[in-house]
């Protein structure tokens, strides 16, 4: 099958393919080029044309959770593994139409990770590719604790976090999510008990994602060796320097500052979690701390990758990683970069060598969108068809 538009975009951060085209075989990109020269090496093969559009990889989100339910109104209504699966399943299928053809979890009720995964694998569900933290685990009361919610582990010592990686581990965890820091208190868990947590996840051949978003809570983190730091809203350019150099991952989740900072300010009378509501002074100053500092952050070589920070039981929309390029374009990045951090990125970050780009003998996921992101990164919300594994799903 031959899949052709105005123009391809690889997902390089610079390869853009007028006139382009890819042929699939098997799920497997086999030939990326000119529409003209595919079309001529393989003339007998079906086509499928979208004038007017782009051809890009399926974006990524990196920061999803897929049941947390914490906020008054839905706790009620979602209260069982049943009914949340059930929701986040349908979600998941939303997700997978708006472009979003890989996802990690970090921290999810239920065994909602790896219960999705299987359901998708077993072809029950259409679903995103799944990777998995299943519970997230903190210091007791800790980000993240909740008497409502079963989304986060709270241990206290070495020998406990150890025990919780391994539980998570058991019960099929692709990766490991620390919680280590939130906007009204700094650093949590101690130094000693986040390199015990990297060194147990590495040890098992996993990567450890950490929520941090103070300066020392994020430099404890680097120093104990995470995989990515999760916000990092006040991430420093030392530190941005240390990461690269190290290879730690960005997550900063632009989205969900503005968004929660955004609703606060234009619906109040809408948000009924009572914590949230005295966050404002905090959630503007982030909004104008990723304003003033991404770009130069992405300059010093930093690898920063989407996430949205939804949760698909709360979030009116799904994994919307189409709106955190957009923000990361209003920071300063190029519609190029934002879209390199959206699918080549992610997949590097997950370790996927053939994933996250349109090129020969990479996975197949691939997705239109309606006119040309390059030039209103907008355009991305427009998903005119979605193939996964080289099938078209929508």
């Amino acid at each position: 099958m031959i899949i052709s538009a105005d123009r391809l975009i690889v997902g390089d951060r610079k390869t853009v393919i007028e006139d382009g085209a890819v042929y699939i075989v098997d799920g497997v990109i086999e030939m990326v080029g000119k529409r003209c020269d595919v079309e001529k090496k393989y003339p007998d093969e079906p086509i499928e044309h979208f004038p007017g559009s782009s051809i890009m990889p399926g974006m990524i989100d990196l920061h999803v959770h897929l049941g947390w339910a914490q906020d008054p109104s839905y706790i009620g209504k979602y209260n069982s593994a049943s009914l949340c699966t059930l929701y986040a399943a349908g979600k998941m299928s939303e997700t997978l139409k708006e472009g979003v053809t890989t996802i990690r979890d970090v921290s999810s009720s239920y065994g909602l990770g790896t219960a999705l995964k299987k359901a998708s694998a077993d072809g029950h569900i259409r679903a995103p590719r799944i990777f998995t933290s299943l519970q997230g685990i903190c210091m007791t009361g800790g980000h993240g604790a909740d008497p409502n919610s079963e989304s986060v582990l709270e241990v206290d010592g070495v020998d406990a976090i150890r025990k919780a990686i391994r539980v998570n581990l058991k019960n099929g965890a692709d990766c490991i999510k620390v919680l280590t820091s939130e906007g009204y208190r700094g650093q949590e868990l101690s130094q000693e008990e986040l390199n015990a947590a990297a060194e147990e996840s590495h040890r098992f051949g996993l990567k450890i994602a950490a929520h941090a978003g103070y300066g020392d809570s994020i430099q404890m983190c680097i120093d104990a060796g995470f995989d990515s730091i999760e916000h990092g809203t006040h991430l420093t350019k030392e530190q941005a320097i240390q990461m690269k150099e190290q290879n730690i991952t960005w997550v900063p989740t632009v989205l969900v500052f503005n968004y929660l900072y955004n609703q606060l300010i234009e619906k109040p009378e809408a948000v009924t979690d009572e914590m949230l509501k005295g966050q404002v002074k905090y959630l503007k100053e982030s909004v104008e701390i990723y304003q003033k500092n991404l770009k130069q952050l992405y300059d010093t070589g930093l690898r920063i990758a989407t996430g949205t920070d939804t949760d698909c039981i709360q979030f009116e929309g799904a994994s919307p990683v189409s709106l955190e390029c957009a923000y990361l374009v209003k920071c300063g990045l190029k519609p190029l970069e934002a879209i390199e951090c959206a699918t080549k990125n992610g997949a590097d970050y997950l370790g996927i060598k053939n994933l996250g780009q349109i090129k020969e003998s990479y996975i197949a996921d691939i997705i239109v969108v309606d006119g040309n992101p390059l030039e209103h990164i907008e355009a991305l919300t427009r998903v005119s068809a979605v193939y996964q594994d080289g099938k078209r799903v929508n």
